[in-house]
């Protein structure tokens, strides 16, 4: 597998990625793209799908809480928070060098936690602070050459436990020997690792928390021989046990998020973090056990839906438009019954990983 970093505005992180080797972001684009299909043909989706009806007000209009989001000011990526109206839009860990990216509220509202880069030759951090992104700190330091990345963290149900992505071992021109998710305990900062496998096994993204902080979601990105990416879904428990697929690669799943009430799972097919520019992006809600697909939006060719996220009140998802091209990147919210499908952030021509805090 290639691996890399990238900005996010020229399609973040693609394949097994970390904080060197920034000559090998050409040949991992080029590789994201190569021999994807289209994951709605021969995959045993519902047939029946929910038509969106645009509408003048937003699903998420009421929301008081911040919306946060990643952006790319100049040379870095950057979190940001605003209103759900567009006002009072600021960048938040100023004092942090590098890049910050992949913002996650706590389900109470009053946290927030980020990762962090500081250069290509550095590896991720994760930082944890108030709600309104002020006080971040560093936790549970990722040290190399044992570990060589902590990034894409989610707040556990009870506000204790973070799940995050984690890269490690030897490092190679190809990348860290081992990949895997961890959860870290954010009082002790201790750190556990529940599913640790070889990098060529594939690259583990955005774990999610079943509400009942038992399971989790996550989706894997892997190489193919022929020289294309594929992607799934996976379900683990919180123990490290009983790890399950719960959707078949030529489905090119990805960015799975628990209900509230854990009986669904939201997911869009061609993640953008792997295909920036390539293939049909849809949402489809599918059962825990990865059975019952589908279909909420029906986009076509020209408009795709991505990186979606429920909101707290299960009422609503949030998630990322854009175009066949990969740009602009908006942020839009949809119905869970797929009903009026509105864009919420244009203001920008770049937004991606919304999430919503929780209303107090």
């Amino acid at each position: 597998m290639q691996w890399g970093k990238r900005p996010v505005r020229a399609a973040p992180r693609t394949l097994v990625t970390c904080g060197c080797l920034l000559a090998l972001v050409s040949a991992c684009s080029n590789h994201a793209g190569g021999g994807a299909s289209s994951g709605s043909q021969g995959t045993g989706l519902s047939s029946t799908s929910i038509t969106e009806q645009p509408s003048a007000r937003s699903p998420i209009a009421d929301s008081t809480g911040w919306l946060a989001y990643q952006t790319t000011d100049g040379a870095d990526d950057r979190v940001h928070l605003l209103r759900v109206d567009g006002s009072d839009d600021h960048a938040i860990g100023s004092q942090l060098p590098g890049r910050t990216a992949h913002p996650d509220f706590s389900p109470d509202g009053r946290h927030l936690v980020i990762d962090q880069l500081t250069s290509e030759n550095d590896v991720d951090q994760i930082y944890v602070g108030d709600g309104n992104g002020r006080h971040l700190k560093l936790i549970a330091r990722c040290r190399p050459p044992a570990c060589l990345d902590h990034w894409e963290p989610a707040w556990s149900p009870d506000g204790r436990r973070l799940v995050i992505s984690i890269a490690g071992g030897r490092l190679t021109p190809q990348g860290p020997a081992r990949m895997g998710l961890a959860i870290v305990d954010v009082a002790s900062q201790t750190v556990h690792t529940i599913l640790d496998h070889p990098s060529t096994e594939g690259q583990d993204h955005f774990a999610r928390w079943s509400p009942d902080g038992r399971t989790l979601v996550f989706w894997r990105e892997r190489g193919t021989a022929a020289g294309s990416t594929q992607t799934a879904i996976f379900r683990i428990d919180a123990t490290g046990e009983n790890l399950e697929q719960l959707t078949p690669w030529s489905l090119l799943a990805g960015d799975p998020d628990w209900s509230p009430d854990g009986s669904k799972i939201v997911f869009s097919t061609h993640p953008l973090l792997v295909f920036p520019a390539s293939g049909e992006s849809d949402l489809f809600l599918m059962n825990p056990n990865g059975t019952a697909r589908q279909q909420i939006t029906r986009n076509g060719s020209e408009v795709r839906a991505t990186q979606p996220r429920w909101t707290s009140d299960g009422h609503a998802i949030i998630y990322v438009q854009t175009t066949s091209s990969g740009y602009p990147r908006h942020i839009a919210a949809v119905r869970a019954d797929g009903s009026d499908a509105t864009v919420v952030l244009a203001d920008r021509a770049l937004y991606t990983h919304p999430s919503l805090q929780p209303d107090s």
